[in-house]
């Protein structure tokens, strides 16, 4: 027993050993890293007077630059072999560092709000291979005073995130203390990967930021060994291509003088901004998949699009022509798949259920295995569930490809990974049916998520056709403003002083975007497991009892934090948090394609809203609209179209019971009436007033999902209307 204690003993120490040598060696990086980084002469990074017109800049960056190395190395490679263990090979492994550094100068209390903390994206890659990949990161941060003294900031500081369901989502966090108007900040993130059976990460340059940049340069060395292929998009400019001493490709790019900045309100950079989408393969590798494309030699500047489509094809070319294999029968979701199966294929024979009724019914049943993790299915697999278990109803579908706004768009595709497959109807008003894009984005049968409203799509075509017939591109549908409402019934009444409130919100269409998030599981599995049960069937999820437990358990924590997200909706909307919050459910998920509303139904008080003037009272009724943005000074003037995503209707409907014994002035009534239209949008206000009841019905509207900053006055006026509107009041005169 002595002797097993010791050698535990031993293995420990050695391990704690190890894991300082490794702090020390990771140490020594960040040193060798910083002090080559700083040590740096850079033109632009010595500027230091602002020009003129940045005087009242709140913050202008004085320069940005980032450095890109890949090169190809011969080495010790780890791969899978028999019965999945490890085996250690010699091949090629990439090499690779990417540098971004920026000095900014703060002029304002904003700016330091703004750049007094950073955030590094350290995502891992999605890989069997990921453990074999290495990455190693050092920061670097300093003040620069007015008066040239340098403060090194401690970046052993930082702050590591994670987010999503499993932490997929991995930052770095660093807050820089002691910044005062007039300072500099250089700072600098530096990655290092040594990739084995992988490729490097893509990476986007954006040529513009939120401030004014003096100067932008990029400096990219690839070796030719590698391929490379990128895409300059929204305007940036290309690259000046060279070749080294070592014919590695050279690529840089500088740009002075960036006046244009991105607006605070409704801006889409992926679809706005100047950008470079940058990949980089190791096109030798045999271990991961790699783009037919990018396995030819050397640098492919703006490929044709239709050979990153032809890739993305190619990746999919057998399920779509043909059956993946799919059945409901081993579906493994459901209980009693078979007994599922055979009743609905008897109701499609008998003729009780329409095409139509079939594919919304099998689109909800996948959804909600999808959804749920109940079996493990992608989206992609989803794309194949759907498609195969249409095909067997009898039901064909074109194949339809797009990407969402957060990425290039489909005819400028540069990543083939940037898609999403969806499903059209051959008729003349064609439905369209789209696998779920975020979690827990609800969509009914037919709704088109507004991340793909309006946006570039194309139409599958077999191999064949496609070596004569370049790709054919039109738009999705954007759904009409009918499509994208959102309906709020307010009921109040004056209890002592406090206003009891109970209200009611509708979602649909792009509206639900936000709403969703007030979803818990168990208000998920409610709503499918209803809506499921129709046509003769009652479609149960499969799980041991332990798992049904577990989630009974997780459904009692989940609705505690949810009524805790509701007694915040309660604090958004009012703009002050309630002085008593009852209680608050989720009506409807929205999955019925009749009926796509979303819904919800809040109870609470709040107040402040009711002032005694003598005799009378003053009703804050402005406070029972939802809290409106009001515009800041900076918002006011923009050379950007305002990117709305989708048009949209927001009806709020407010009802108030008039205490007896009180009337309505009619004068402060009068005044409520507002109206605002043009081409921009519309808010506008009708109130109304019997002996029992105020009525006032207010509408908010953007007309357009694409606002062209030539009208963006408009809309300031529309905004403004609002805002204001939150300050209205209206007198109850004492009989």
């Amino acid at each position: 027993m002595k002797k097993v204690i010791i050698a535990i003993l031993s293995i420990l120490f050695f391990a704690l050993v190890v894991r300082a040598d490794d702090a020390a060696k990771y140490r020594a990086f960040v040193d060798t890293i910083k002090a080559e980084v700083f040590a740096t002469e850079l033109t632009a990074l010595k500027t230091k007077d602002i020009p003129e017109k940045y005087r009242n800049s709140s913050a202008v960056i004085k320069a940005v630059y980032e450095s890109v190395e890949a090169r190809k190395k011969t080495g010790v490679g780890v791969g899978a072999g028999m019965f999945g263990l490890p085996t250690v090979t010699r091949r090629a492994r990439v090499e690779f560092g990417h540098l971004q550094r920026m000095l900014v100068h703060v002029n304002d209390k904003a700016a330091i709000e703004k750049y007094s903390e950073f955030e590094f994206d350290i995502n891992s890659k999605e890989s069997f291979y990921k453990s074999y990949e290495k990455s190693r990161y050092a920061m670097g941060v300093r003040l620069i005073k007015p008066d040239g003294r340098i403060i090194d900031i401690d970046t052993s500081e930082f702050i590591d995130v994670e987010e999503g369901k499993k932490g997929e989502k991995k930052s770095r966090k660093l807050a820089v203390p002691g910044i005062e108007p007039g300072d500099d900040i250089d700072l600098f993130f530096f990655t290092e990967t040594k990739l084995q059976n992988i490729h490097p990460d893509p990476i986007i340059f954006k040529l513009k930021a939120e401030s004014p940049i003096l100067n932008y340069k990029i400096h990219c060395v690839i070796d030719d060994k590698l391929t490379t292929q990128y895409r300059t998009l929204n305007g940036a400019p290309d690259f000046n291509v060279s070749r080294d001493e070592d014919n590695n490709y050279v690529l840089d790019l500088e740009l002075n003088d960036i006046t244009s900045h991105e607006p605070r309100l409704w801006y889409n950079a992926m679809q706005q901004s100047p950008l470079i989408a940058f990949h980089v393969f190791n096109r030798r590798n045999s271990e991961v998949y790699t783009p037919k494309s990018a396995k030819k030699d050397g640098l492919q500047a703006n490929p044709d699009v239709n050979t990153i489509l032809e890739d993305r094809w190619d990746i999919d070319d057998n399920w779509i022509q043909k059956d993946a294999g799919y059945n409901m029968t081993f579906f493994g979701a459901y209980r009693d798949e078979r007994k599922i199966y055979k009743t609905l294929e008897k109701e499609v024979k008998n003729g009780t259920i329409s095409k139509q009724q079939i594919a919304d019914f099998l689109y909800n049943y996948i959804v909600f295995a999808y959804l749920g993790n109940r079996m493990y299915i992608d989206i992609h697999d989803f794309a194949q569930c759907f498609k195969d278990f249409s095909k067997h109803f009898g039901i064909v579908y074109e194949t339809g490809l797009s990407s969402v706004d957060n990425h290039e768009p489909l005819d400028q595709l540069i990543n083939v990974r940037n898609n999403v497959y969806f499903f059209r109807d051959f008729s003349d008003s064609p439905r369209y049916y789209i696998p779920p894009l975020s979690d827990p984005f609800i969509m009914a049968p037919g709704e088109i998520t507004p991340i793909l409203s309006g946006r570039t799509a194309t139409i599958w075509q077999r191999k064949n056709t496609r070596k004569s017939t370049p790709a054919s591109f039109f738009s999705l549908p954007e759904g009409t403003i009918d499509n994208n409402r959102n309906i709020s019934t307010v009921n109040a009444s004056i209890e002592d002083r406090l206003l009891s409130i109970k209200r009611e919100e509708a979602y649909r269409g792009s509206t639900k975007r936000t709403a969703c998030n007030m979803l818990t599981w168990e208000d998920i599995d409610r709503g499918y497991s209803q809506w499921l049960n129709r046509y003769g069937v009652s479609p149960t999820i499969k799980e041991s009892k332990k798992s049904a437990a577990d989630r009974q358990a997780q459904y009692a924590d989940d609705r505690k934090l949810q009524l805790q997200n509701f007694t915040f909706e309660a604090e958004q909307y009012h703009g002050a948090a309630p002085a008593e919050f009852i209680d608050a459910r989720v009506t409807d998920i929205g999955i019925d394609p009749d009926e796509p509303w979303l819904k919800y139904s809040l109870e609470y008080k709040i107040d402040n809203c009711v002032k005694t003037a003598g005799r009378n009272m003053i009703l804050l009724v402005g406070k029972l609209l939802s809290n409106q943005l009001e515009p800041l000074p900076t918002d006011r003037e923009r050379d950007d179209d305002a990117y709305f995503g989708s048009a949209r209707d927001y009806t709020t409907e407010i009802n108030i019971d008039i205490p007896s014994g009180y009337k309505i002035n009619q004068q402060s009534l009068s005044a409520l009436d507002k109206s605002v239209k043009n081409e921009a949008g519309e808010f506008s206000v009708v109130a109304s007033a019997d002996d029992d009841k105020l009525k006032i019905m207010i509408n908010k509207k953007y007309l357009k999902p694409r606002l062209d900053a030539s009208l963006w006055p408009d809309m300031l006026k529309i905004l403004d209307s609002a805002a204001a509107w939150n300050s209205a009041t209206v007198v109850l005169e004492k009989k």
